[in-house]
């Protein structure tokens, strides 16, 4: 029972003994990890929106916090403070910052999708894919619709929506180039493929009315109809579309 007793007790000394060298290697090396200063910062563009915003402008915005990072120790980087900063940018939907083991200051950036275009006495601006006001880029102009008009804020989903299903539908993302929003409520899309104006009225049935315009594109098609000398297309009346000359 002694002899148990005792390699029972020189068991557990040896797993003490493992544990604290575990412990002191474990603590040596965190402290050596962060002493060791800033490498070079690696930008990394996530998801398909990649030309708003630059890798320089990324960098530059890192620079801005530390000017000089590459010589400061990894423990005094804040890089919750780097990731807030980023995510000013109104170009950026998300940002994820971190270490890597040897160093190297590694940014993961999502930039926001723009889904259409807005001109209006208040500036121009893009609409994201959020339905949300988001700056014009100094980098890259993206080919979307142009919004002639401020939405009233009740209206804003269903422009967006509007937005949604003309960039989703490869016809329809290559013939509609604008839209109108007039005084009166009433909407007129532009052609770029014709010289008619599109007649859409409110934003009530908008799936429908765009389906509807599909089709009489196509009917024209089918039928060979000149439809040069046609004014407008007007897909008001959601059970037929009126053309008038």
């Amino acid at each position: 029972m002694k002899k148990l007793l005792r390699k029972i007790k020189w068991v557990d000394v040896r797993i003490l003994l493992v544990c604290g060298v575990v412990l002191f290697l474990f603590s040596f090396s965190n402290k050596r990890s962060e002493k060791r200063t800033i490498g070079e910062i690696a930008v990394n563009f996530r998801g398909d929106e990649g030309h708003f915003v630059t890798e320089g402008d990324i960098q530059k915005a890192v620079k801005n916090i530390y000017p000089n990072l590459n010589a400061m120790e990894r423990a005094s980087v804040d890089l919750h403070k780097i990731e807030h900063d980023i995510l000013k940018n109104e170009l950026i939907r998300n940002a994820e910052v971190y270490l890597s083991i040897d160093g190297e200051l590694k940014v993961n950036v999502w930039q926001k999708r723009a889904i259409g275009r807005i001109v209006s006495e208040r500036g121009s601006f893009y609409m994201d894919e959020t339905g949300n006001k988001m700056p014009l880029s100094p980098n890259f102009a993206e080919r979307v619709p142009l919004v002639q008009g401020m939405p009233k804020k009740g209206d804003q989903d269903k422009l967006k929506e509007l937005l949604e299903l003309i960039n989703q539908d490869e016809f329809l993302k290559e013939d509609i180039t604008g839209i109108v929003l007039q005084s009166n409520e009433s909407i007129v899309l532009l052609s770029r493929l014709n010289n008619y104006d599109i007649i859409f009225g409110g934003f009530d049935e908008i799936s429908k009315k765009l389906n509807n315009y599909k089709t009489f594109v196509q009917y024209t098609i089918d039928e060979k109809i000149e439809v040069d000398s046609y004014k407008t297309i007007n897909l008001r009346f959601t059970q037929q579309v009126v053309c008038t000359k």
